[in-house]
């Protein structure tokens, strides 16, 4: 029944009805220590001999993305509050075949059908995932942030020079600010926790042009922040009572740089470039903190695999730098007018007639399908690939590479 409901908006058409439906979900499963053996038995049976077990994942990511796509107004707070049991359920589901699987088949359509029209729903899921985590964890560092501020200012002489009613205002302001960082916290944590171990099987969708640079991006963003000069911005007393788990961050976040660079293989090489060339926040530096962490914490062998797609990232970096000497001086017109970036595969926009990357209008259209310049309607099946433009482009670099190499 929580299924039916949960998968059919005809029979519910609001979506936050259907989201709480996974709270049911959740409160099924034989993971409360409270349960008798006995009870834990049934309940695990529901997961994995149910007839309709087949329909859970696709239910779940359904009702996940859909709270997104409502084109409603909605709190974040609420938002993720809603997705919070299905993190839970979703972690669970993984530990059965059946259901990992069925994740997998998932992932292997939305990967064929990256240019649909309609998005696949794995792809969404994927997005959001990403979209979440920059969010959550951004906004559980500025706050982390603030409550450091405020503690010093108290820890100094700053505090006694406040009037009763200024420091009852802070006081106040600290609890609120609190309150904020503990949910950031633990959504973040749940959030980044998903994207580990669902890369740990799942890896070419993450490695697409359209999501490599969007992941490798906030991987390098946030690992910079917990590892750089900056973490010292996040220590507070009682990290606990905020849920802010540094240690365990780095530790998943390298993960996700274990699972998706470590191979030899086409995937693994386009990930480790796309690390090599974020100007933001990749440097030399970043891997070799990182490892300083990681030994601290008791992760050597993680430390030791990171040592690894480090030397890689950086035989990239050095060949990234190489061409991008080579683009120095290249016409506007080769540059998409959103990223200021040199295009790889440029294509025109229908309506708007303007020419873009491909993977950044990609990205475009994950949360909005309509064209940025103008707003009409855009699916990826639209857009036509500028074949004259890129003619260009490839003679413009070829007549570098000849002026450089003589």
């Amino acid at each position: 029944m929580i299924l039916m409901f949960m998968g059919s908006p005809e029979r519910v058409k609001n979506p936050h009805l259907r989201a709480h439906l996974a709270e049911m979900l959740e409160s099924l499963m034989p993971e409360d220590d409270t349960n008798t053996l006995l009870s834990s038995v049934y309940r695990e049976k529901l997961f994995t001999v149910h007839q309709y077990i087949n329909e859970m994942i696709p239910t779940l990511l359904n009702v996940f993305v859909s709270i997104e796509m409502t084109g409603q107004s909605v709190a974040f707070e609420q938002k993720f509050q809603y997705r919070r049991p299905m993190y839970i359920t979703l972690d669970y589901l993984w530990n059965y075949s059946v259901h990992k699987k069925k994740m997998k088949e998932m992932a292997d359509i939305a990967e064929q059908n990256m240019e649909s029209s309609q998005p696949p729903i794995f792809l969404h899921f994927i997005n959001l995932l990403i979209n979440d985590a920059i969010f959550l964890l951004d906004e559980a560092l500025t706050y982390m942030s603030k409550l450091r501020e405020i503690q010093l200012a108290r820890d100094s002489g700053t505090w006694n020079t406040m009037s009763p009613d200024q420091q009852s205002q802070q006081e106040g302001n600290f609890h609120h600010m609190g309150l904020l960082a503990k949910f950031h916290n633990v959504m973040s944590n749940e959030t980044i926790n998903t994207l580990q171990w669902l890369t740990t099987e799942i890896k070419s969708i993450f490695c697409h042009p359209t999501i490599v640079d969007r992941i490798t991006a906030m991987l390098n963003y946030f690992l910079l922040n917990l590892v750089g000069p900056q973490k010292k911005n996040f220590k507070v007393k009682d990290l606990k009572e905020y849920e802010f788990k540094p240690q365990e961050l780095v530790r998943d976040i390298c993960k996700i740089y274990h699972n998706l660079g470590s191979n030899e293989d086409e995937y693994a090489e386009r990930f480790c470039a796309a690390v090599s060339r974020d100007g933001r926040s990749y440097t030399s530096d970043l891997f070799p903190l990182a490892q300083v962490v990681l030994n601290k914490i008791g992760q050597g062998a993680l430390a030791t695999q990171l040592e690894m797609i480090a030397c890689k990232v950086h035989k990239l970096a050095v060949k990234q730098q190489q061409d991008d000497e080579l683009l120095i001086g290249a016409p506007d017109e080769f540059l998409d007018p959103i990223m200021n970036t040199v295009m790889k595969d440029p294509v025109k926009l229908p309506s708007s007639g303007v020419t873009m990357d491909r993977a950044t209008i990609a990205r475009h259209l994950l949360s909005d399908q309509t064209d940025p310049f103008n707003r009409s309607p855009l699916t990826m099946d639209m857009v036509v690939p500028d074949e004259e433009l890129k003619s260009k482009m490839e003679k413009w670099f070829e007549e570098k590479r000849s002026v450089t190499q003589t």
